[in-house]
């Protein structure tokens, strides 16, 4: 069984994130450039670019080829899974197999109303083999349109190797850390950081997110605000941290949650979207959305109270495991093989 992957990079992913991670722990052989796409021309080309734009927002001509050459190759030879790892990028030309040694998958990330946000039509997921959804809130949206033999929850996975615990004591008593931005609910976050301020004037808020969202916490004396920072950087500041704090709007798997978990912090965050496919009470307080007295009593809790802190931390790193990309790339395995088998 041959793999291809059809990938966009996500540039704000670091070096040990990002859901093209699979491409280390999966063998898989590149998708030739075909003559057919040689042989476009620049009008051709701009034209179905344009075409898909209209559908899909993050479309762009890098996609236009991915998807070309997925539709002409030819497997004469052996079974060809070819796997489009970010699904709401780069699929809208793509044609039905019809070949049963030719495979389509393709991963979806965003959650429903996001996904209907971005993507407004459902017609390509009509030439699709095997829909991957990374959180369980994904399923009920897909199966209206493809049936739900042909979707597969396979979670996302994370770098446990790189995203550990600290070989020593590197805990910062009352420092609570946030990671983020797309989905984030930064309107709690800051009502969080007032009511600490208020109430628990000796915890800081660690916030690495962009930096266009630094203004948001202009009078927020309890913030220690980054933007930009490296990887390395970014592990420390998840190992001095007492507890990770992500409230959320929506979501379906979310990196920044489960690298603190594999960094065995406890996390509060946002009951929603697909967080309990990764989290539950053994790691986590979980909240309702917009509940910034409910996530701030939380952390003050958990602050105060090392014995469960701890507990929640060594949970948090366990539960991590599960999701080792070793182990999520076995199933992503499993369900090619499967998709031959029916």
């Amino acid at each position: 069984m041959k793999i291809h992957f059809v990938n966009v990079r996500t540039m704000h992913h670091s070096a040990h994130s990002g859901y093209d991670r699979l491409m280390d722990y999966v063998s898989h052989i590149p998708l030739p450039s075909t003559r057919v796409w040689k042989e476009m021309s620049e009008r051709e080309r701009k034209r179905a670019c344009h075409q898909a734009k209209e559908q899909i927002s993050w479309y762009n001509l890098s996609d236009l080829k991915m998807e070309t050459n997925v539709n002409a190759l030819d497997p004469r030879v052996g079974k060809h899974v070819c796997h489009f790892l970010y699904g709401e990028n780069s699929v809208y030309h793509i044609k039905k197999s019809g070949n049963p040694r030719k495979k389509i998958f393709v991963s979806f990330h965003q959650p429903p109303e996001v996904h209907q946000q971005f993507i407004r039509t459902r017609e390509p997921l009509q030439s699709i083999d095997v829909v991957i959804v990374v959180g369980t809130n994904q399923i009920p949206f897909f199966e209206q349109f493809v049936d739900r033999s042909k979707i597969h929850f396979v979670p996302h996975g994370v770098d446990t190797d790189f995203f550990k615990p600290a070989a020593t004591a590197a805990r910062i008593t009352n420092k609570v850390i946030f990671v983020g931005n797309w989905l984030r609910d930064f309107e709690t976050l800051v009502a969080v950081a007032e009511i600490l301020a208020a109430k628990a004037p000796e915890v800081v808020l660690d916030i690495v997110t962009l930096e266009r969202n630094k203004p948001l916490f202009e009078g927020c004396r309890n913030v220690v605000f980054s933007s930009g920072i490296s990887e390395d950087v970014l592990l420390r500041k998840y190992w001095e941290a007492s507890l990770l704090f992500v409230p959320m709007k929506d979501c379906t798997a979310n990196n920044s949650v489960l690298e603190g978990m594999a960094c065995g912090l406890p996390v509060v965050t946002t009951d929603i979207g697909g967080m309990r496919d990764y989290l539950d009470e053994s790691c986590a307080i979980l909240c309702n959305r917009g509940d910034a007295a409910g996530m701030a009593e939380g952390i003050i809790a958990l602050l105060s109270d090392g014995k469960r802190s701890a507990e929640l931390g060594a949970g948090s790193r366990e539960k991590s495991l599960q999701f080792s990309w070793p182990k999520v790339a076995d199933m992503l395995r499993a369900a090619y093989q499967k998709s031959f088998e029916a």
